[in-house]
């Protein structure tokens, strides 16, 4: 089961670019934050589109090694899966901190305090010395390096976006002991159930799944991986197959989630946008290639290419907002009080395509020139290694 799903790349690139727009509301588009909730809360919502990262992580980690492990756990097949996540995830992951320390060093040398945006500046932030601020904490850094700040910090850390990498590398580290299990159909049809109420749980205990840091945290990644993986197990007739195939069943989920996110913050509405983002990877994880206009829209080659960037976007993004805002006030304090004092829409999307320009352009580079060739790299390591060692 190597073959490649349409869609649920693309999928990675719509929500990827969702969550760079949550965290950029904050800080370089704080003016319109409010305003814009009078329309609609799509973007306040949209800090979950990480469990769709989740979901879509287990679904399709499911679907490449489920045959490695039906069959036994061992040191070595186990070793070499996490061996293999490791270098799809760490080497940027560290790239991207190693920005953040390099920058804050800067800033501790010249005596520079943090600087986050008019919203941040309102909140009595702005001044704070290097290596204690909001993010970019000294004592955070040993965690950040460990990659399990998502569970040893309660707030956000560094790359603010690297707390889900944390607690989904933890997911990986049992994925391989729950494969036993989700292949036992009479067991497996738990899982679903147990992980739901979990995250009910989680959002009874605290008022949302908005949990950044902490057992919670991870609970609620492993939540939507271990629901991704037991859909991947789900097999479905030919004629069933042959319904879900289809433009219109895969339009009207994905609006299903879409008008879901615009929605308030209503009790459990969150869990329901989770359920309605697990069922459209299903759905599209089904459909066949096909030239209709529907389909096209979501597989395309631009979709496809966002897909391949989505994960130096995800990580890119916050680095991007944290240093560039700071940087900004540094150069060009002035035209930034000017442009916090906009509000025409005008200047809103002018700004947001300006943004989305400068990330894809770093993204797109960093993907091949650093994402690709650290991952080839390490993993080539690796095998060395493993030779050397037999």
């Amino acid at each position: 089961m190597n073959k490649s799903i349409p869609i649920l790349t693309p999928l990675r690139g719509i929500a990827a670019i969702c969550v760079a727009f949550f965290h950029a509301r904050l800080v370089i588009f704080p003016q319109w934050k409010d305003t814009l909730i009078e329309y609609t809360h799509f973007l306040e919502n949209s800090y979950l589109w990480v469990d769709l990262f989740f979901i879509l992580s287990g679904f399709v980690i499911m679907h490449v090694y489920q045959n490695t492990f039906f069959k036994g756990i061992n040191f070595y097949n186990w070793s070499k899966f996490i061996g293999l996540r490791f270098s799809r995830i760490y080497p940027l992951f560290l790239a991207t901190l190693l920005v953040l320390v390099a920058w804050e060093t800067f800033k501790y040398m010249a005596n520079i305090g943090f600087y986050g945006g008019a919203l941040f500046d309102g909140w009595g932030m702005s001044g704070i010395p290097a290596f204690h601020g909001p993010f970019n904490r000294g004592d955070a850094l040993i965690p950040n390096i460990m990659m399990l700040q998502g569970v040893l910090e309660k707030d956000l850390s560094w790359n603010i976006s690297s707390w889900s990498l944390s607690v989904e590398w933890l997911s990986y580290m049992v994925f391989p002991f729950l494969v036993p299990v989700l292949m036992q159909k009479k067991v497996s049809l738990v899982i679903p159930v147990l992980f739901i109420i979990s995250l009910v749980a989680i959002n009874s205990h605290h008022g949302s799944l908005d949990i950044t840091g902490g057992v919670l945290a991870y609970l609620r990644a492993l939540s939507s991986f271990a629901l991704g993986t037991w859909m991947c197990t789900i097999t479905l007739s030919e004629k069933t197959k042959e319904r879900i195939n289809s433009d219109m069943l895969l339009l009207v989920i994905f609006l299903m989630c879409i008008y879901a996110l615009h929605l308030p913050a209503l009790p459990f509405n969150d869990v329901f946008i989770i359920m309605a983002f697990a069922l459209l990877v299903f759905i599209s994880a089904q459909q066949q290639q096909r030239n209709t206009v529907i389909f096209k829209l979501f597989e395309n080659k631009v979709t496809q290419f966002l897909g391949d960037i989505s994960y130096s976007l995800y990580l890119w993004h916050a680095v991007i907002l944290l240093v560039g805002i700071e940087i900004i006030n540094l150069l060009f304090p002035q035209q930034l009080v000017l442009w916090h004092l906009q509000t025409s829409w005008i200047s809103a999307i002018v700004g947001g395509f300006f943004y989305m320009a400068v990330v894809l352009v770093i993204s797109t580079f960093s993907y091949y020139y650093l994402e690709k060739p650290a991952m080839r790299g390490l993993r080539q390591f690796f095998q060395r290694s493993k030779m050397i060692t037999q």
